[in-house]
C-alpha cells in the first residue's frame, strides 16, 4: 500500500500493533525494543529462517536510547556496582564505566576509553558499555553486533551476556578481544559453565590476516536449548552442545582493560548496531 507521497509499501501487525514498512524496508513505528531503522526482515549474518528482531539499536539517534541501555553493569550487590561507575570490582579492570565516554558519530555509537577517573575516583580509566539489564532479558534467541575494534594493546572490549538473576555462571561471550597476546590478530568466543566447578570454561580463537582494528566484523551467535553456536562475519567458529545455559540472559557490549595491563589511550570501539532475533517457532 502506498500513500499519497509513495512514501509506503504497505502496513502490516506487529505484536497486535500495525506498523507501517517504508519502501526500502524500514519499520516506520516498531517495537520500543527495535529500532525504526532496522531494515524489515533482517536476518543474523549466516542465519536464516528468522522473524523481524525483537531487539535492535542501530545508533543513529545521536544519543543513547536508555530505554534499552544503561551505560554501565546494573547496579547489585552481585557487580558491587555505582551508579554511575558500575565496575567488576572483583576482577581488577583499571576501568569505571560512565554515560560520557559513550559518544555518537556517522557510523552509529563509539565507546571511549580515557585516562580520566570521571565514573569512579580510584580508578584510572572511564569507558563505555552498553547494557540491556532493565530491557531486554531473554532466554534463547540469535544476537548480533557490528564492530570495528581498537588496536590498541591492553584493550578488551566484548559482545557477551550475563545472568539476569545475577547468579554465575553460565555467561556466553559472543566475543572477546584480550589485549595481552596477539590482540591484534584474533578474538575468543566462550561459554563459562557450573561443572565440573564453578567457572568451567570453554573457549576458542579465531584468527584474522588483518588487524581487527582496521575492519568492520559482525560477532554474535545462535543459542538454542541444547546448543550454542559462535558466528564471526556469517562463519561459525565454534560450536557446543550444553544444556547448562538455561537462564535469562542480558546483553552487555563495553569496552574495558585487560588486567594487568596499562591500555594506550585515548582508545575506541565502533558500533555499528546491535540486534537480536527469537528463535523461530
Amino acid at each position: 500500500m502506498l500513500d499519497s507521497n509513495g512514501d509506503i509499501a504497505e502496513v502490516r501487525a506487529y505484536g497486535g500493533s500495525p506498523v507501517a514498512v517504508l519502501k526500502y524496508g524500514q519499520a516506520l513505528h516498531a517495537s520500543p525494543l527495535t529500532d525504526l531503522f532496522t531494515p524489515y526482515g533482517v536476518q543474523p549474518v549466516g542465519m536464516s529462517g528468522f522473524g523481524d528482531p525483537v531487539f535492535s539499536d542501530e545508533f543513529r539517534a545521536g544519543s543513547l536510547d536508555t530505554d534499552k541501555w544503561i551505560p554501565h553493569y546494573p547496579d547489585t550487590p552481585f557487580w558491587n556496582a555505582t551508579t554511575p561507575g558500575g565496575h567488576l570490582t572483583n576482577s581488577n579492570e583499571p576501568q569505571g564505566y560512565d554515560l560520557s565516554a559513550i559518544t555518537f558519530d556517522a557510523d552509529g555509537a563509539v565507546l571511549n576509553m580515557t585516562a580520566e577517573n570521571t565514573a569512579v575516583p580510584e580508578l584510572a580509566y572511564t569507558s563505555g558499555m552498553l547494557c540491556s539489564y532493565p530491557s531486554f532479558n531473554p532466554l534463547f534467541g540469535a544476537f548480533e553486533a557490528r564492530m570495528k575494534l581498537t588496536d590498541t594493546e591492553g584493550a578488551w572490549p566484548a559482545f557477551w551476556m550475563d545472568c539476569t538473576d545475577q547468579t554465575w555462571p553460565p555467561e556466553i561471550d559472543w566475543m572477546e578481544n584480550d589485549g595481552k597476546v596477539s590482540y591484534n590478530l584474533q578474538t575468543y568466543h566462550s561459554f563459562h559453565y557450573p561443572r565440573p566447578t564453578p567457572g568451567g570454561n570453554t573457549s576458542s580463537v579465531y584468527g584474522y590476516s588483518q588487524d581487527v582494528g582496521s575492519q568492520w566484523h559482525t560477532f554474535g551467535g545462535l543459542w538454542e536449548p541444547d546448543r550454542i553456536r559462535w558466528y564471526v562475519d556469517g562463519v561459525v567458529v565454534k560450536d557446543l552442545t550444553t544444556s547448562y545455559a538455561n537462564k535469562q540472559m542480558y546483553l552487555i557490549c563495553n569496552f574495558a582493560g585487560r588486567p594487568g595491563t596499562t591500555p594506550q589511550v585515548p582508545a575506541n570501539v565502533n558500533v555499528d548496531y546491535i540486534r537480536a532475533w527469537a528463535l523461530p517457532s
